[in-house]
């Protein structure tokens, strides 16, 4: 069937349904939008499809997502949200008929050099949280708010486009890695492949927000751009304040923005009306709130291993705590020497001192009390006493640093034995974390096993004849009871190949052969890399530990004294075998 496009040239008109095609409106990885009309009540739609062409092992279940998520929203009917007619299948091609919207979306506003003003700004998001709070009772999370999904007609109406069609979870794909878009606008449990609900939507909301105030989003860092950073940062790592950026915007938002961003979803708003309401009223609210900016996502307990792992992890952790307390006994005794040691000192410094005191006293009153000659002599001697007790004191000094740095060192060995100890019986037992470990694009692995551990040291030259123990590296992998996978799309194909050829993990890329436009699927066959630095600092008397992917993705450090350092290593031990315990408990505040 032929047809007239607007610049005169005779193009093929299809039908799809009882739609007839008459131009494409826009494309992208997953599928095409198109202007049609509806021949039976005569009225032009938006006529949504999935690409036919997307990889074989998935596209059966995404075509079944996309249309039973489509008809759950086909059931909104709100003035901020598009309203879908029509949802059906011709052959192998699913489509959603949709309203036809007229005017721009955020997105395309966000790209006028103007900014837009604080009271529209507030309109629009606010029209949208109204939008997310009727959706929300229908208990349909939205899951890819963002800028383009948000369009504003000319009479300044917003409306909320794409319920349930950008978002296609399946049980062999994680949600990382099925969040299509971009990961700016993903609350952090999103990030981390944590179950979700309506107050995720919320942040992404928040996020969109402050990206209509600042024309920039609010963990995305000049210079550091990549996305392991970004996700890092939405996960652990608070928001520079708005007015920061620009003090020329309203106290109101940055108390809003405390809330919308807050990392723990019971800091955030719970319901989105609320959220709505302040930004009506945002030129009257105050401040910012306390809310956690920084504390990490808990962890969600996963369903006990089976009883054989169980018993392996249990006698493992016996084991543990009784090399544990061998290594406490020495430690004891070895604390116990250096007390009684000092104590001396300190008793023959004070010995010396009362007996200088004395001899000075005694000089002092033997002294001719109108004799000039004699009166420069005892200041002369009193000059020199000084240089002694300066001198003493140096020495004196220069000895708690040499004792300092000694525990310190003392402390590194026992956690280099202790760290040996427990590589041989990790790679001898292989024993299944009791917890889920976390990854960048892979999300949460629920059940690992821990295996290939390696420990080495290394060694730092005080002097000819005197080594320090610097720094310990303990390296393990973990493997996954079924090889993680992720579909990604555009230019996150490249970055994920990159970070897991960083881990040095064996993977399988499944991609489409009409481009890098197409969803590319990754599957991880090779186990992960996770890896504990402890590290010395002699001049603090101090030690950092540095976890890397250690049940969380990326890097958290947190700093120990010499003491804390002697019993935090069983503690470490047991949060890497998945044992939450006081060690967990300090890393949740890092």
């Amino acid at each position: 069937m032929l047809g007239k496009r607007r610049d005169g040239r005779t193009v093929a008109q299809k039908m799809l349904g009882r739609y007839r095609i008459l131009g494409e409106l826009g494309r992208g990885a997953m599928g095409a939008v198109y202007r049609a009309v509806d021949l039976v009540l005569e009225r032009e739609v938006a006529l949504k499809t999935l690409l036919p062409d997307l990889p074989e092992d998935v596209i059966d279940e995404v075509r079944i997502r996309f249309l039973r998520e489509a008809r759950s929203a086909g059931r909104l009917s709100h003035p901020n949200i598009v309203t879908i007619f029509d949802v059906g299948q011709e052959g192998d091609t699913a489509y959603i008929a949709m309203e036809l919207l007229q005017g721009r979306s955020l997105h395309q506003m966000l790209k006028d050099p103007q900014r837009i003003p604080f009271h529209t700004a507030a309109d629009i998001i606010a029209q949208v949280a109204e939008a997310l709070e009727h959706a929300h009772k229908f208990s349909i999370v939205h899951r890819d708010v963002k800028p383009a999904n948000v369009v504003v007609a000319p009479s300044g109406r917003a409306k909320l486009t794409d319920f349930g069609v950008a978002f296609i979870p399946a049980s062999n794909v994680t949600q990382t890695g099925s969040a299509l878009g971009s990961p700016r606008y993903m609350a952090p449990e999103q990030v981390l492949g944590q179950p979700i609900d309506s107050r995720a939507d919320l942040f992404s909301l928040g996020v969109v927000l402050y990206e209509l105030l600042t024309k920039r989003t609010p963990f995305e860092w000049p210079g550091d751009t990549t996305v392991f950073a970004l996700m890092q940062r939405i996960a652990g790592e608070p928001h520079p304040p708005l007015r920061q950026i620009d003090p020329q915007i309203p106290e109101g938002f940055d108390r809003i923005m405390d809330r919308a961003l807050a990392k723990r979803p019971q800091d955030r708003y719970q319901k989105a009306a609320e959220m709505a309401g302040d930004l009506r009223n945002y030129r009257s609210l105050g401040g910012g709130t306390v809310f956690a900016k920084t504390v990490p996502l808990p962890v969600l307990p996963t369903p006990a291993a089976a009883a054989e792992e169980q018993k392996v992890r249990n006698q493992l952790i016996v084991d543990l705590d009784q090399f544990a307390k061998n290594f406490e006994a020495q430690e004891r005794e070895h604390l116990r020497a250096e007390q009684e040691e000092r104590l001396k000192k300190e008793e023959a410094w004070r010995n010396w001192g009362a007996a200088e005191e004395q001899k000075r006293e005694s000089f002092e009153h033997a002294a001719p009390g109108a004799d000039p000659k004699w009166m420069s002599i005892t200041r002369r001697m009193e000059a020199v006493e000084i240089m002694r007790q300066q001198a003493a004191l140096k020495k004196q000094q220069a000895s708690a640093k040499e004792t300092a740095m000694a525990a310190l060192d003392s402390a590194m060995r026992a956690a280099h034995q202790y760290l040996t100890e427990f590589g041989k019986e990790m790679n001898a037992h292989e024993p299944h974390s009791g917890k889920p470990y976390e990854f960048i694009y892979l999300g949460r692995l629920a059940s690992v096993t821990l295996t290939q551990a390696t420990v080495n040291s290394r060694m730092f030259k005080l002097a000819a004849d005197k080594e320090l123990c610097a720094q310990i590296r303990f390296h393990y992998r973990v493997r996954a009871a079924e090889p993680p996978k992720v579909m990604l799309l555009g230019e996150d194909v490249g970055r994920c190949e990159q970070y897991l050829k960083s881990l040095r993990v064996a993977f399988q890329v499944r991609a489409n052969t009409e481009g890098k436009e197409r969803p590319t699927l990754f599957v991880v066959s090779g186990p992960l890399p996770c890896e504990v630095n402890i590290r010395a600092d002699y001049e603090a008397a101090t030690a950092t530990v540095e976890l890397i992917n250690v049940r969380r993705f990326g890097r958290v450090t947190v700093r120990f004294a010499t003491d804390a350092l002697k019993g935090v290593v069983d503690d470490l031990a047991r949060y890497v075998l998945g044992v939450d315990n006081d060690f967990s408990r300090l890393l949740a505040k890092a």
